[in-house]
């Protein structure tokens, strides 16, 4: 390889731009322009062309996107101020990406595709007849349209790998659980006495387990019921109650929604005598404002700590000023950094557990 560079869909421009920052390279933009166009143009027959702008040839070459909503990139006005057009949705960042990886490796380069979050990563399995499982698709295209590596965080399911053909693309997983313990642990003084773990369904039970011994602390299950395929689940049974009562909550998921499950299970939990909830999605996507005005204004919460794998708007912001993000773009950073050097992620992925006590 000559080399690495970075490219960025419109959905992760911030992201990508800190992580370009973090490795002192420049990046590659939506935006980035010619004579004959921009890099990334969405037509007015609602196609997207790529069209890049340099010679890549056996480079290796990290793609950013994610799952988010965001608008088109169309450059710069002459006081260097970004300049946005009209919405893309969650479908057109990953036409983008398929296009966009297909450009680079059909032009002779490397492509590992970096999903912060991955699109349809929920759609896992065939809960009823007749149901297509996205993530299996997703995974095919991605590799149909040329990635031969693919780096993610806190994927729905841990047998991710097994959705990918490991001989064509290699499929390396980020962990948010060594990062948020340490916030936590940085923000609070966290003792039995004041703290519980709970796992928010039997699903997230291993995950809270080990967060809960990284914390040194008891663990509480819900035992929730999901019904249809709507978002909602019903907070049933609490297996635990008695860690719960007189105690703050910390709630460790994979990612918040709409968030109509998180504030059921807040209610459910302060009826069961918990003090108060400080929720912990890696993942936020907050698609409901009127959940997020919920939780702003509801005693119920006291924070909700995630990370900035999705953009989060400023009105989002405000109507929940509860919201704190972790950045996490200089682990991907240092990933990036180690996968161009053809290394090993493991002792890194250990390294974050330092002080901690556990490995993933």
């Amino acid at each position: 390889m000559k080399g690495f560079k970075i490219f960025t869909g419109n959905s992760t421009l911030d992201f990508a731009r800190k992580v370009a920052k973090n490795l002192r390279v420049n990046l590659n933009e939506p935006g980035d322009s010619d004579r004959k166009g921009r890099q990334i143009c969405w037509l007015s027959n609602v196609n997207c062309m790529v069209d890049i702008k340099q010679n890549v040839r056996d480079y290796h070459c990290f793609v950013f996107q994610t799952q988010s909503e965001s608008r088109v990139h169309l450059g710069k006005n002459e006081n260097g101020q970004d300049i946005f057009g009209k919405g893309l949705g969650v479908s057109d960042h990953i036409v983008e990406s398929f296009v966009l990886i297909n450009a680079l490796a059909t032009s002779g380069a490397k492509v590992t595709l970096v999903l912060p979050y991955m699109p349809y990563i929920r759609s896992d399995k065939k809960d009823h007849p007749r149901v297509a499982i996205g993530a299996r698709l997703m995974a095919d295209l991605y590799q149909t349209a040329g990635a031969t590596g693919i780096l993610l965080m806190d994927p729905h399911f841990s047998q991710i790998h097994g959705f990918f053909d490991e001989k064509v693309i290699k499929v390396e997983v980020l962990r948010a659980k060594p990062i948020l313990a340490k916030a936590l642990k940085s923000m609070y003084q966290l003792s039995a006495d004041k703290f519980v773990v709970v796992a928010p369904d039997a699903n997230e039970a291993k995950h809270a387990g080990s967060m809960a011994t990284i914390l040194n602390l008891k663990m509480a299950i819900i035992d929730k019921r999901r019904y249809g395929d709507n978002e909602k689940a019903k907070p049933e049974n609490l297996m635990g109650e008695e860690y719960v009562r007189g105690r703050k909550v910390l709630m460790f998921d994979d990612e918040a929604a709409s968030a109509e499950t998180l504030i059921e299970s807040a209610k459910f939990l302060v009826d069961k005598g918990a003090q108060s909830i400080i929720a912990l999605p890696t993942h936020g996507v907050f698609s409901s404002m009127e959940n997020l005005k919920i939780i702003g204004e509801s005693p119920l919460f006291e924070k909700i700590i995630t990370t900035n794998t999705i953009f989060l708007s400023e009105e989002k912001k405000a109507l929940c000023p509860k919201i704190m993000q972790i950045d996490v773009s200089s682990y991907f950073a240092e990933a990036v950094r180690i996968l161009y050097a053809g290394e090993s992620l493991d002792k890194y992925k250990r390294s974050l557990y330092d002080g901690l006590g556990e490995v993933d």
